[in-house]
């Protein structure tokens, strides 16, 4: 009997808001783990925001955007408001649709996260590590293709000849 496994992983992106009230670091993250996403399907992505001790952060009267960029072109490629299921404590998702992954020809992207201060339009970078790096490799992968079969009904004569 052959047996496939599969694994259920959650893309969770922890990145930074700096507090400018902690002056020390416990807990540095070094590096950032690239996000990969997969043509042909919705991709669904936790974030969650903490600050430069690991503790999380409350966001209250601030939004947050996801830029999608473009490195060669150095251009904006899709935005993405992140959705808050608890901010306070700096917990929320974004879709990448699977119409903008498909319209993704480059196999790495950079990923970028700011806050806006919804009372007076402040944006301020949020950081994927403890060295304030702001831009998170995003990997395109292919893996789901499109939900249509092709019918092939050509039919073939193959002439057997005479015996």
């Amino acid at each position: 009997m052959t047996m496939i496994q599969t694994y259920l992983y959650s893309n969770v992106l922890e990145v930074q808001y700096l507090d400018p009230a902690i002056y020390t670091t416990r807990n540095p993250v070094v590096y950032a783990k690239p996000l990969t996403v997969y043509r042909g399907i919705d991709n669904y992505i936790q974030v969650v925001v903490k600050n430069q001790d690991q503790k999380p952060v409350n966001l209250t009267g601030h939004a947050m955007q996801v830029d999608i960029q473009n490195p060669n072109t150095e251009s904006t490629v899709q935005s993405f408001a992140v959705t808050f299921s608890n901010i306070s404590l700096g917990r929320g998702t974004f879709t990448i649709d699977k119409s903008v992954v498909n319209d993704l020809d480059l196999p790495v992207y950079k990923l970028t996260f700011r806050t806006i201060d919804v009372a007076t339009n402040t944006q301020n970078p949020v950081y994927v590590n403890d060295n304030f790096g702001v831009p998170l490799d995003l990997r395109v992968r292919p893996a789901y293709y499109s939900d249509s079969v092709s019918s092939n009904t050509d039919t073939i004569t193959i002439d057997g000849g005479t015996l």
